[in-house]
């Protein structure tokens, strides 16, 4: 298990935020970084939604070089802070962009939305190849404006879901979609998001933002929510209402977008979705509590909402669940664990506690 303490990078700039994330987990984010481009090399997979097929390392980079002038050009305080990470682990910054990407197609997360007790709540797993797990960690991460964010991540990752100070959280699916392109990459626009001052805002920038891949992203503060399936050249709002449930995994609900989608054979996304909708209706939970026990189900494992594919042995490096969060909106409060929801008690923590 990994230690999910979180870590607050609050330096006065982007860059010098990166450079400390990077120094500190720098053997992490370099043992990292080789795992991931070889998992796109041997897969022939893709990175980040550029390029099927890539077969040596040297192309993997090539590829993932070429996101690096787009992020500076939509995102530069992100930018600045993945070269930052990239200069504290001593690697070249397309090396990050690895790191930050999803080369592997068999990756998936079930996220839910629910209005609670005492509010919305919101919450996912993360599904990835079993070699990600050791690296899943929790950052807390000052934003250009002053605000923070406390995102699940990895060692070199800007953010893979959280919840900003201004009450804004998102929760991310990856979706298979075949027109991928050059964009921006999914992490550094979770954070853009979680730093914007209300969840419309967030929509509005996800809508002008250009994509590299397919993602569904769950966007709520607590007076909206939005639930967006995106290709790499389309968008399209599938859920909506602050006051409704809403469940997905990773397959797309749109008919135009499920055209541009290839979901792998090997993928439970049916499974999970059904299994999270027949819990939902049978536990009705109500809170941040209920939320994380049915995140944590086993039941029909090894094609459970904890996934656990790898124990299959079909596909080699089949997914599993290698981390969880649930985020309150109202009192900015997560919980977060890295692997299955059988191992170590979860941490909590607040947008408004600093005493870590």
């Amino acid at each position: 298990m990994s230690d999910m303490t979180p870590v607050f990078f609050d330096a006065a700039t982007a860059r010098a935020r990166g450079q400390a994330h990077g120094e500190l987990w720098r053997a992490e984010i370099r043992s990292l970084a080789e795992l991931r481009v070889e998992l796109c090399r041997s897969s022939r997979g893709r990175v980040d939604g550029v390029v099927d097929g890539v077969v040596d390392a040297g192309q993997v980079l090539a590829v993932a070089r070429q996101h690096l002038p787009v992020l500076a050009a939509g995102l530069p305080e992100l930018h600045d802070e993945l070269l930052g990470i990239a200069e504290g682990a001593d690697l070249a910054p397309e090396h990050i962009v690895v790191v930050n990407g999803h080369p592997h197609p068999a990756s998936g997360a079930t996220s839910i939305y629910l209005h609670g007790d005492a509010g919305p709540v919101l919450g996912q797993t993360w599904d990835m190849h079993a070699t990600a797990e050791p690296f899943v960690r929790t950052v807390r991460v000052r934003d250009a404006d002053g605000g923070e964010s406390i995102c699940l991540t990895l060692t070199g990752c800007l953010g893979i879901a959280g919840i900003g100070r201004g009450g804004v959280a998102v929760a991310v699916n990856d979706l298979s979609s075949t027109d991928g392109g050059l964009g921006i990459l999914g992490p550094a626009l979770v954070r853009a998001m979680l730093a914007q001052p209300s969840a419309q805002a967030a929509y509005e920038l996800l809508l002008r933002t250009p994509l590299s891949r397919g993602r569904n992203y769950m966007i709520a503060d607590g007076r909206d929510f939005f639930g967006v399936e995106c290709s790499g050249e389309l968008k399209v709002l599938t859920q909506v209402g602050a006051k409704a449930a809403h469940l997905h995994t990773n397959h797309c609900f749109d008919p135009v977008l499920r055209s541009r989608e290839n979901v792998a054979r090997e993928s439970s996304t049916f499974d999970r979705l059904n299994m999270a909708t027949t819990l939902y209706v049978q536990q009705r939970p109500h809170d941040l509590d209920g939320l994380w026990r049915l995140l944590g189900s086993h039941d029909g494992r090894p094609r459970s909402i904890c996934s656990h594919l790898d124990e299959l042995g079909e596909v080699p490096g089949a997914a599993r669940t290698c981390g969880r969060l649930a985020m309150e909106l109202a009192t900015g409060r997560m919980r977060v664990a890295s692997g299955c929801s059988d191992g170590e008690a979860p941490v909590e923590v607040t947008t408004a506690d600093r005493s870590v």
